[in-house]
């Protein structure tokens, strides 16, 4: 047994590590639809500031290195990518400080880089403060139709740095298909991060991420889709150009869309829900990204 799945499971070791979101000449795993997948990811970054480099001495893109990518067969443009969250093992935290960095980068002058301890889904940032325990994935995309995507910023309609607390174990993750084969890569878990990243440096941690990866053929989405138990979160997200404003337009499109696709509302009862239950919320600070959270309705016979 490797973190409770059997040994035929896939695994993807975090010396598939990349900067960037692309289809590559060879992938590092090719999977069938249906296949669970483990991704071992990396906090490199972070430990080399710990061991005394400087925050000027490491790239940009080092800091969100993923793991990857995974090609699926039978995915293609015009399907979506089912990620359903199975498992997340956490192996190491980190606080981390940066001068400068950050809306709160302005208050201190020197570089903090602490390891935390954890244990019975606690993390000590000190010795007299506690916070739970709560591992997500900040960062899950698939390849572009061409070229390169950053891991850092900004956030794609196909995934990247989305840094949603959402993204946790039990959650499933639906991104729109870019190109053959889909190229999943995941990576910078964070131990535990507050909603929408405000200090822009979660909790950051290195582990695993064990997730169920299905093909959806022919679902039409322009935009991600996290289903939970009770709620779907319709996502917005936008390069550095968009405004907030428009990105609140179309998750609000998103939602009232969603509505009337899975609960076969007609376009009125789509907009009168929309106006009465569905909530807007920011994401994480790479894009500008909008969440409309959905309550799923209950229809009389």
């Amino acid at each position: 047994m490797q973190n409770g799945f059997n040994m035929d499971h896939h695994f993807v070791s975090r010396s598939h590590c990349q900067k960037a979101f692309a289809r590559l000449a060879q992938p590092a795993l090719e999977i069938a639809s249906g296949d669970v997948v483990t991704f071992e990811t990396t906090d490199e970054a972070y430990e080399r500031l710990w061991r005394g480099e400087s925050p000027d001495e490491i790239p940009d893109e080092d800091y969100n290195i993923v793991t990857g990518p995974v090609l699926v067969r039978t995915a293609e443009p015009g399907d979506a990518l089912r990620i359903e969250i199975v498992h997340i093992h956490i192996r190491r935290a980190w606080a981390v400080w940066i001068p400068g960095y950050g809306p709160l980068g302005d208050l201190t002058d020197e570089l903090q880089v602490r390891p935390l301890p954890f244990a019975n889904g606690q993390i000590a940032i000190s010795d007299r403060l506690n916070v739970a325990l709560s591992p997500m994935i900040g960062c899950i995309g698939l390849a572009p139709a061409a070229g390169t995507a950053s891991t850092l910023e900004p956030a794609y309609p196909f995934g990247g740095n989305l840094d949603l607390r959402e993204l946790c174990v039990g959650a499933t993750l639906l991104l729109p298909v870019q190109t053959s084969g889909a190229w999943l890569s995941i990576g910078d878990l964070h131990a535990a991060m507050g909603a929408g990243e405000p200090a822009h440096i979660s909790l950051e941690a290195a582990g695993e991420a064990a997730v169920r990866v299905t093909v959806e053929k022919n679902l039409q989405l322009f935009a991600p889709r996290i289903l939970l138990e009770d709620r779907t979160l319709c996502l917005s997200v936008l390069d550095e150009q968009g405004t907030i404003e428009k990105a609140a337009q179309l998750a609000t499109r998103h939602a009232y869309e969603f509505l009337i696709s899975e609960f076969s509302l007609t376009p009125f009862e789509a907009y009168a829900y929309v106006s009465a239950n569905v909530e807007l919320r920011f994401g994480g600070p790479a894009s500008p990204i909008v969440i409309a959270v959905v309550p799923h309705p209950v229809i009389r016979s």
